[in-house]
């Protein structure tokens, strides 16, 4: 009697146990659907088909270049921000991964190269090299209705790279990407079918301002003749109170270089030196710096710079009225 006594509640835990197992592995099931990207089959999942809907506030552009299947170039009406994939990161380009980032950027090419796509955001929209963290959504065709298919969420899934947040603050699409991520891994799917585990590219760090608080923020564009590499830096100071920033840039022409500064910016008074230079010569280029959108100053280069472009404003004020 006593050994029958004892014997339930052995049983008991461990049918709660296994049962919580069913549970999880329930709660993190995904319904796999397949589609075709331009002849080449991937794995996408019925549950993420309707999350563009979590984002109120979406930004509309075009996808004129693309480095690697995480950072691509995307024109938003005159805004021509470096993009890159929030969570997405790529194995290191060795050996037995090539091929898993060969086939990440093709399916990326094929997808959305110069293609109309929407980005969205999480509470940070920059990193500190001034890439635009964003999800980005393209439109397809799904059994005879438009869909938004999350470039993101599609790699992940496929084990054609690794999720890592970006910071402890969990995105809109965290729960989501994790699935992806688990499900490419039980499956053993792309990088996740090797026996070594990969080693993923490392990323800047974010911006530590908030997207919506942040409303003063230092822009250059670069723009010109398409595919033109550049460096140089941007130098901002201030007497009162003394304070100095400056960041090294580079780049290929279109992109923007965004500095975020905070409320004692305000109405103080600035120096602004902006030199960049093109690594060729005879390259058209203009760069143009601005608060907030509102235009301080723009150059080019000409006659006498061809290969330059110098902009310095002093005692420069700015004011969020």
């Amino acid at each position: 009697m006593s050994s029958t006594v004892a014997f339930h509640p052995r049983f008991a835990r461990a049918f709660l146990i296994v049962f919580a197992s069913m549970l999880a592995s329930l709660a993190i099931s995904l319904t796999p659907i397949v589609l075709d990207i331009s002849g080449e089959e991937v794995v996408y999942a019925r549950e993420f088909v309707s999350l563009k809907a979590s984002f109120r506030e979406m930004e509309e552009g075009k996808v004129e270049r693309i480095d690697d299947a995480a950072h691509m170039d995307v024109a938003i009406g005159m805004f021509y921000p470096r993009v890159r994939l929030i969570g997405v990161r790529l194995p290191r380009e060795e050996s037995p991964f090539i091929p898993y980032l060969e086939r990440a950027t093709t399916l990326m090419e094929n997808a959305l190269l110069d293609s109309d796509v929407f980005l969205s955001f999480d509470a940070f929209r920059y990193d500190s090299d001034s890439n635009y963290l964003s999800y980005l959504w393209f439109p397809y065709e799904l059994e005879g209705t438009e869909v938004m298919i999350s470039a993101n969420l599609l790699l992940v899934m496929n084990g054609l790279c690794d999720y890592v947040p970006e910071t402890n603050f969990k995105g809109k699409l965290h729960e989501y990407m994790e699935q992806a991520k688990h499900y490419a891994k039980i499956n053993r799917i792309g990088i996740w079918s090797e026996d070594e585990n990969p080693e993923t590219s490392l990323e800047a760090r974010i911006h530590t301002s908030e997207k919506m608080a942040s409303k003063r923020t230092l822009s250059i564009t670069v723009t010109g003749d398409f595919d033109t590499a550049y460096s140089g830096y941007i130098d901002i100071q201030r007497s009162y109170p003394n304070t100095k920033i400056r960041q090294e840039i580079r780049g290929t022409i279109p992109h923007v270089h965004v500095i975020e500064l905070d409320e004692t910016w305000d109405k103080a008074c600035f120096n602004l030196t902006v030199r960049v230079y093109t690594k060729s010569k005879g390259k058209d280029m203009t760069v143009t710096a601005r608060i907030n959108n509102k235009l301080l100053a723009s150059s080019s280069t000409g006659p006498y710079s061809p290969d330059r472009v110098l902009l310095f404003l002093l005692s420069a004020q700015y004011s969020l009225d």
